[in-house]
Protein backbone atom coordinates (compact mmCIF):
# COMPACT_ATOMS: atom_id res chain seq x y z
CA UNK A 1 0.00 0.00 0.00
CA UNK A 2 1.37 3.63 -1.05
CA UNK A 3 1.23 5.81 2.14
CA UNK A 4 1.64 8.94 -0.26
CA UNK A 5 -1.72 10.02 -2.30
CA UNK A 6 -1.00 10.30 -6.17
CA UNK A 7 -0.46 13.59 -7.32
CA UNK A 8 -4.09 14.00 -9.29
CA UNK A 9 -4.81 14.02 -5.29
CA UNK A 10 -2.97 16.50 -4.33
CA UNK A 11 -4.08 19.00 -6.79
CA UNK A 12 -6.19 22.07 -5.19
CA UNK A 13 -9.88 20.77 -6.79
CA UNK A 14 -10.81 24.96 -6.86
CA UNK A 15 -9.57 25.50 -10.48
CA UNK A 16 -12.23 22.77 -11.57
CA UNK A 17 -14.90 24.40 -10.05
CA UNK A 18 -14.14 28.14 -10.98
CA UNK A 19 -14.15 26.85 -14.06
CA UNK A 20 -17.73 25.33 -13.69
CA UNK A 21 -19.03 28.79 -12.38
CA UNK A 22 -17.54 30.53 -14.91
CA UNK A 23 -19.09 28.68 -17.76
CA UNK A 24 -22.05 28.76 -15.99
CA UNK A 25 -22.66 32.27 -15.00
CA UNK A 26 -22.02 35.82 -16.60
CA UNK A 27 -21.02 37.06 -19.81
CA UNK A 28 -24.71 36.78 -20.95
CA UNK A 29 -24.57 33.55 -22.18
CA UNK A 30 -27.35 31.17 -21.84
CA UNK A 31 -28.91 34.00 -19.69
CA UNK A 32 -32.36 35.09 -20.21
CA UNK A 33 -32.59 38.36 -22.27
CA UNK A 34 -33.17 41.35 -20.54
CA UNK A 35 -37.33 42.99 -20.93
CA UNK A 36 -37.61 46.11 -22.91
CA UNK A 37 -39.86 47.56 -20.80
CA UNK A 38 -38.44 46.93 -17.50
CA UNK A 39 -35.03 47.95 -18.74
CA UNK A 40 -36.96 51.50 -20.16
CA UNK A 41 -38.65 51.91 -17.14
CA UNK A 42 -35.61 51.50 -14.78
CA UNK A 43 -33.26 54.04 -16.72
CA UNK A 44 -35.64 56.61 -16.61
CA UNK A 45 -36.35 55.71 -12.96
CA UNK A 46 -32.54 55.65 -12.23
CA UNK A 47 -31.95 59.00 -14.13
CA UNK A 48 -35.29 60.97 -12.84
CA UNK A 49 -33.96 60.16 -9.07
CA UNK A 50 -30.02 61.31 -9.91
CA UNK A 51 -32.25 64.67 -11.45
CA UNK A 52 -34.18 64.82 -7.89
CA UNK A 53 -31.59 64.69 -5.82
CA UNK A 54 -31.55 61.00 -4.51
CA UNK A 55 -28.62 58.65 -3.92
CA UNK A 56 -27.53 55.65 -6.12
CA UNK A 57 -27.67 53.98 -2.66
CA UNK A 58 -31.63 55.23 -1.73
CA UNK A 59 -32.22 53.34 -5.37
CA UNK A 60 -31.31 49.80 -3.87
CA UNK A 61 -33.84 50.08 -1.15
CA UNK A 62 -36.68 50.99 -3.09
CA UNK A 63 -38.86 47.54 -4.25
CA UNK A 64 -37.88 46.55 -7.01
CA UNK A 65 -34.48 47.40 -6.37
CA UNK A 66 -32.22 48.81 -8.59
CA UNK A 67 -28.37 48.51 -8.74
CA UNK A 68 -26.85 51.56 -9.73
CA UNK A 69 -22.75 52.66 -10.97
CA UNK A 70 -21.86 55.31 -12.34
CA UNK A 71 -19.35 57.15 -11.74
CA UNK A 72 -20.27 60.78 -11.87
CA UNK A 73 -23.27 60.60 -9.40
CA UNK A 74 -21.05 59.06 -7.07
CA UNK A 75 -18.59 61.88 -7.17
CA UNK A 76 -21.07 64.24 -6.75
CA UNK A 77 -22.37 65.47 -9.63
CA UNK A 78 -25.93 66.79 -10.50
CA UNK A 79 -27.88 66.01 -13.12
CA UNK A 80 -29.75 69.23 -14.54
CA UNK A 81 -31.30 66.95 -17.38
CA UNK A 82 -31.17 64.18 -19.66
CA UNK A 83 -32.11 63.10 -23.27
CA UNK A 84 -32.77 59.03 -23.32
CA UNK A 85 -35.10 58.67 -25.98
CA UNK A 86 -33.78 56.21 -28.27
CA UNK A 87 -34.25 52.65 -27.90
CA UNK A 88 -32.18 49.95 -25.89
CA UNK A 89 -30.16 47.65 -27.98
CA UNK A 90 -29.77 44.34 -26.69
CA UNK A 91 -26.30 43.33 -26.38
CA UNK A 92 -26.13 39.60 -24.89
CA UNK A 93 -28.58 39.42 -22.36
CA UNK A 94 -28.19 43.32 -21.39
CA UNK A 95 -30.13 46.34 -22.89
CA UNK A 96 -27.55 49.20 -23.83
CA UNK A 97 -28.97 52.83 -23.64
CA UNK A 98 -27.40 55.95 -25.48
CA UNK A 99 -28.63 59.03 -23.05
CA UNK A 100 -27.00 62.64 -23.14
CA UNK A 101 -26.17 63.97 -19.64
CA UNK A 102 -26.18 67.77 -18.60
CA UNK A 103 -24.10 67.57 -15.85
CA UNK A 104 -23.40 70.39 -13.55
CA UNK A 105 -20.31 70.45 -11.19
CA UNK A 106 -19.58 71.81 -7.90
CA UNK A 107 -18.71 75.08 -9.32
CA UNK A 108 -21.96 75.60 -11.17
CA UNK A 109 -20.27 74.54 -14.48
CA UNK A 110 -22.88 73.05 -16.56
CA UNK A 111 -21.39 70.33 -19.26
CA UNK A 112 -23.31 67.76 -21.96
CA UNK A 113 -21.87 64.43 -21.86
CA UNK A 114 -22.76 61.28 -23.64
CA UNK A 115 -23.01 57.94 -22.31
CA UNK A 116 -23.76 54.22 -22.58
CA UNK A 117 -25.82 52.13 -19.81
CA UNK A 118 -26.06 48.25 -19.78
CA UNK A 119 -29.31 47.99 -18.07
CA UNK A 120 -29.53 43.99 -16.80
CA UNK A 121 -33.19 43.02 -15.95
CA UNK A 122 -32.69 39.19 -14.62
CA UNK A 123 -32.28 38.17 -12.03
CA UNK A 124 -32.20 41.94 -10.63
CA UNK A 125 -32.69 45.23 -11.68
CA UNK A 126 -28.81 46.58 -12.57
CA UNK A 127 -28.30 49.93 -13.93
CA UNK A 128 -24.51 50.33 -15.30
CA UNK A 129 -22.36 53.45 -16.54
CA UNK A 130 -20.47 51.34 -19.73
CA UNK A 131 -18.26 54.94 -20.42
CA UNK A 132 -16.84 55.69 -16.55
Amino acid sequence: MNPTPTLWLRRPRWPAALLILLGTAGCGIGAKPSDPTDGRNAIVTVLDAWKAGEKPEALAQRSPSIHVADSDWKSGLTLQGYDANGEGKLVGSDLNYKVVLELKDARGKVVKKEATYAVTTHPQLLVMRQDD
